[in-house]
């Protein structure tokens, strides 16, 4: 039998060894024992990480460019699947019943105090007066204009008092629906799905109209200061939980875009970003049985949509050293850690010889 049906000779070989390896894009190195990457997967490599970091930072930057339409709160209460609640915990009161709050008097009548509004429009109006250092009269005009917009909540929470009062008792009836269960059917899911988003609505109304009160009346109290009042800054606005979250996702976005594309802290900036995208996943996970799917013209997806994709590719790039492959971590590893590293050995050096 022919042990040798390829016409394979010594010669071959040899002739392959003064040749030297083959270069594949991924070669497995036996005397170092570790893989080697081609030089056009380690190009590859880095154009991934400039066309997720471009997208990182364009959104980063949109939501600076445009801070006054940017926010997190539709990403949140728009939260679908099981960790829904947990999105929806971070919107401070999402169904206004602390902020559009009524008690029931002797005759059963509801009476709308307004106090968390008032409240804030309280201490608003004393932090101005402590920061600008208002004269008397100032102060007696900050005091009309507080007690102006006092008036208008009240009227305003009384003209709409009925709706509102049936407002929250279709929420009880529509709470008391969604504890019972949906048993699976996608009849179910829709209907606590839109009665969910229509409440919702109700009560933004509401509440939308009293912040664009609570505007005005910062804008008036604005007008009472002088000039010289004004140039020491803007009023002393409490920062709400909304604002530090539109804060964090708009500069930890664009921080994440730049980094990937300087190739700058690379490997912290990939897992930022998958972090990011795992929050994005949990608010709309790709499941067919999660009511409402995604719209027709997104496309259809069942646990890996783009969202998916784009973390994985980060975790990849995470796992590699691709900032250094045309980026600043190798100025990093090479001259910040390098020059430490050499004034430790000179350090242990002197120790030893002493």
């Amino acid at each position: 039998m022919d042990r040798n049906p390829f016409g394979i000779t010594p010669a071959h070989f040899e002739k392959q060894v003064e040749k030297g390896p083959r270069r594949f894009p991924l070669r497995y190195d036996t005397l170092k024992n570790n893989y080697q990457l081609g030089m056009a997967t380690v190009v590859l490599l880095v154009v991934l990480r400039l066309s997720i970091g471009c997208h990182f930072l364009y959104e980063g930057t949109w939501k600076i460019k445009n801070a006054d339409k940017f926010s997190a709160k539709p990403f949140l209460t728009m939260a679908k699947g099981p960790a829904a609640p947990l999105f929806y915990a971070m919107v401070p009161d999402l169904d206004g019943r602390e902020r559009l709050k009524y008690e029931l008097d002797d005759a059963g009548n509801p009476v709308f105090e307004g106090k968390s509004y008032l409240s804030t429009w309280e201490k608003l109006l004393k932090d101005t007066i402590a920061k600008y250092k208002l004269d008397e009269k100032q102060k007696n005009q900050a005091a009309d204009v507080y007690a102006l917009y006092e008036k208008g909540l009240q009227n305003y929470l009384e003209l709409n008092g009925e709706d509102i009062v049936a407002h929250f008792e279709s929420l009880d009836r529509f709470e008391a629906m969604k504890a019972a269960g949906t048993d699976g059917s996608d009849y179910k899911k829709e209907r606590i799905w839109d009665e969910q988003q229509k409440l919702r609505g109700e009560a933004g109304k509401w509440l939308g109209a009293i912040d664009k009160m609570g505007e005005d009346y910062q804008a008036a109290l604005w007008s009472t200061l002088t000039e010289e009042q004004q140039a020491k800054g803007g009023l002393p606005v409490a920062t709400t939980f909304g604002d530090f979250l539109d804060f964090a996702v708009t500069y930890g976005l664009t921080a994440i875009g730049l980094c990937l594309m300087l190739g700058l802290c690379t490997r912290l900036a990939c897992l930022g970003g998958a972090a990011f995208l795992v929050s994005v996943l949990l608010t709309q996970p790709p499941w067919p049985t999660i009511f409402p799917h995604a719209p027709a013209p997104v496309g259809h997806a069942m646990v890996v949509d783009k969202n998916f994709v784009e973390m994985i590719a980060l975790l990849v790039l995470a796992s590699t050293a691709v900032g250094r492959w045309g980026g600043l971590d190798y100025f990093v590893e090479n001259w910040v850690l390098g020059c430490w590293k050499s004034c430790k050995d000179k350090k242990q050096t002197t120790a030893g010889g002493n």
